[in-house]
């Protein structure tokens, strides 16, 4: 079997439910409308290709009969290029990628086209990725691009990089508004159920989260 057969059809809507959070067998059946034993089948399947794996069940999550959850054990990009001159395949392995490839990698499926080239140059201009826990994307409108910055330099980040104007190669301005906190600021903010932060932590979208703080602050909602 070719690899990228993996990635079609109930193969690839189990891996999408995955992608989501750990889920059983019978979760993800009745996500998808498919039968639990096509569903073990092809979970059996993926594990043996280590694209997931199953974790601990947690007793004191669900009660009644235990269901293994599994989970994704991989973060690749598969892309494609036909053009005059050139048709390749590739893999890309994210995990062992840098934090430069993911971010890119996250953006350029994230963003529309038109707002790449804004956040490339402010990531890149102001050695970000370098600097930052967890890059997040929040929104864009016309005139501005919202991100969430998770980072031990919040002094820096919020004199110099808060709202930054950034010039595309069509002359047209736009603004990189960062919303810019250490990690233990959030998780105050979330133990108060503050809406601000709440909804800071909900509509982001990683691009980069070297720790993986975004998954565990989104626990942090869900348990409190």
């Amino acid at each position: 079997m070719e690899f990228e057969d993996l990635l079609t059809r109930s193969k690839w809507s189990i891996l999408k439910e995955l992608a989501k959070g750990e889920k059983s067998a019978v979760e993800i059946a009745q996500k998808t409308n498919q039968s639990i034993a096509n569903i073990t089948q092809q979970l059996k399947l993926l594990e043996a290709y280590n694209l997931v794996k199953k974790t601990k069940h947690d007793k004191k999550k669900k009660p009644g009969k235990p269901r293994t959850p599994y989970t994704l054990n991989q973060e690749l990009v598969i892309t494609s290029i036909l053009k005059p001159g050139i048709a390749e395949k590739k893999i890309l392995k994210l995990r062992e990628a840098d934090d430069c490839h993911k971010c890119l990698l996250n953006l350029f499926f994230i963003l529309k086209p038109e707002d790449h080239y804004y956040l490339i140059k402010f990531l890149c201009n102001t050695d970000m990725i370098k600097k930052a826990d967890t890059i997040a994307y929040l929104k864009a409108a016309e005139k501005a691009i919202e991100i969430m910055i998770i980072t031990e330099h919040i002094k820096e980040v919020r004199e110099n990089y808060s709202n930054m104007n950034i010039t595309g190669l069509d002359g047209k301005t736009k603004k990189i508004i960062s919303w810019s906190h250490n990690k233990e600021e959030i998780e105050a903010g979330l133990g108060r159920r503050e809406e601000y932060f709440i909804n800071l932590v909900e509509n982001s979208k990683e691009l980069l989260d070297k720790k993986g703080y975004i998954t565990e602050l989104r626990q942090k909602i869900i348990e409190a």
